[in-house]
């Protein structure tokens, strides 16, 4: 079974197609749509990537005209001929199953705008660009539904007013894009919110998924993801379709991948836990498909940044009716990356290495998010693998930090990877390379431990 980083560079390949491929196959007659994803046989997913073309309906091949013929292949890659199907939008009408009102406000729980005829999901919290103010995500459908408008209340579980008093209110809509389907609502002072989505207990009372957020990232076809929304709760998927929109497919032993009242919510990626797509609609009633929209176009198009979660927190999850002693639930240990992070604030050398990211943050998100080569070359030669291993060693120092990892060695990785971020980088960034790269490639290469690396650093006396 390929892993996770042969599917991403299986994607690489096919979305450098993508453009021919659009071309060619969008002027067959009947072809409506192309896209990127995986093959569908029986009804059922194929482990295969494929262009996937959607006609309005499919047809025997003795029907089919000979310019109307699709290829089964295109370029060496198999093509997949689906029928397309209206897209079935996840607003819930009075079948809602968690109508919980939380103290403390989190992702996949029920909301409702002032005007609306129904109920959705918020998704998750987010930074307004040049603002301190914080919004909370979810669909336009959701927040600008029926009535609903630029302004109007949004009530969490649902906007309830009467004559004289309004309750449960949170938060005010703002604005959004109908094209997209995506919409954010402004979150009123003083209402607490925790930056995660809800956490999802078993029958036996032991967590199953405690709902972190650890940041963004883009969808991978094969990738194993999860939803929290207010309808169906808990469920899990496979990326199906990375273009032109994100497509999940159910996971063996879910019934359904989402339903009604789920619009909103955010599919999040199981293994790293970062946002990958906000879920807006569903092609069939079964339920068994999601479609969503890429989350980094959200936030463009929106202006607004994702919250992580703070895994150094505390929170709760309690009902408004609940006591004030109720459980408080501390967030598990931080993450790996966390932990090095600190070690690496700890020592003067790691500073300077933080420092030099700082200087750069925008610029090094925007290489390992956007240049494919870069991204191409940092999964190749075990990146995630790496960080993974440097976050362990930081936070259990007897932990050594391995010599090859599926046969790249750490030499081979450190010199692929700067080869490539210098390859991609400004002349500013080149240049505090430049200065630190003496002295830290060695280390990062001989160290056995990342007390070790720092040990090495301080010794060269290298300065950012």
């Amino acid at each position: 079974m390929p892993t996770r980083d042969e599917w991403q560079a299986e994607q690489e390949r096919l979305l450098a197609l993508y453009p021919e491929a659009r071309e060619t196959l969008g002027r067959i007659p009947g072809v409506v749509e192309v896209g990127v994803g995986l093959r569908h046989r029986a009804g059922a997913l194929v482990e295969e990537a494929a262009f996937v073309v959607f006609v309005e309906a499919k047809r025997p091949r003795s029907e089919v005209a000979p310019d109307e013929m699709i290829p089964a292949t295109f370029r060496g890659i198999p093509v997949d001929v689906e029928p397309r199907r209206p897209d079935i939008p996840l607003l819930g009408f009075g079948d809602e199953r968690d109508r919980k009102n939380y103290k403390t406000k989190v992702g996949g729980t029920a909301i409702g705008s002032e005007g609306s005829r129904g109920t959705g999901t918020l998704g998750c919290f987010c930074s307004i660009n040049n603002s301190t103010a914080i919004a909370l995500l979810s669909c336009h459908h959701v927040l600008f539904d029926g009535d609903a408008e630029e302004g109007s209340g949004v009530g969490q579980p649902a906007y309830d007013a009467s004559c004289c008093c309004t309750c449960n209110e949170i938060a005010k809509v703002t604005t959004g894009n109908k094209n997209i389907d995506c919409a954010y609502a402004t979150l009123k002072d003083k209402v607490a919110f925790f930056p995660k989505v809800k956490r999802i207990k078993r029958g036996d009372g032991t967590v199953e998924d405690e709902g972190l957020i650890s940041g963004t990232a883009t969808a991978v076809i094969n990738q194993a993801v999860h939803k929290v929304g207010y309808k169906t709760g808990l469920t899990r998927g496979i990326v199906s379709m990375v273009l032109p929109r994100v497509e999940v497919d159910v996971a063996a032993g879910f019934a359904r991948f989402c339903d009604r009242g789920d619009s909103g919510s955010v599919v999040i990626d199981t293994a790293s836990r970062n946002v990958v797509a906000l879920l807006r609609a569903m092609p069939d009633d079964d339920g068994k498909k999601g479609l969503a929209v890429p989350i980094a176009t959200v936030e463009a198009v929106l202006k607004i940044k994702v919250l992580a979660s703070d895994p150094t927190a505390t929170y709760t999850e309690r009902r408004l009716d609940e006591d004030e002693d109720e459980e408080l639930f501390p967030l598990p240990p931080a993450s790996p990356f966390q932990a090095l992070v600190e070690r690496l604030r700890g020592s003067e050398a790691g500073r300077d290495v933080l420092a030099l990211f700082d200087r750069h943050r925008d610029e090094c998100l925007a290489i390992v998010n956007a240049r494919r080569t870069f991204t191409v070359a940092w999964h190749r030669h075990k990146g995630p693998a790496w960080l993974a291993a440097l976050g362990r060693s930081a936070r259990d120092p007897i932990y050594e930090v391995p010599t090859a990892i599926d046969d790249v060695t750490r030499a081979e990785a450190v010199t692929a990877i700067d080869a490539a971020l210098t390859g991609e980088a400004s002349a500013a960034l080149q240049g505090d390379l430049d200065a630190m790269r003496d002295a830290l490639a060695p280390a990062l290469i001989a160290a056995r431990t990342v007390d070790e690396a720092l040990a090495l650093l301080e010794a060269s006396g290298s300065r950012t």
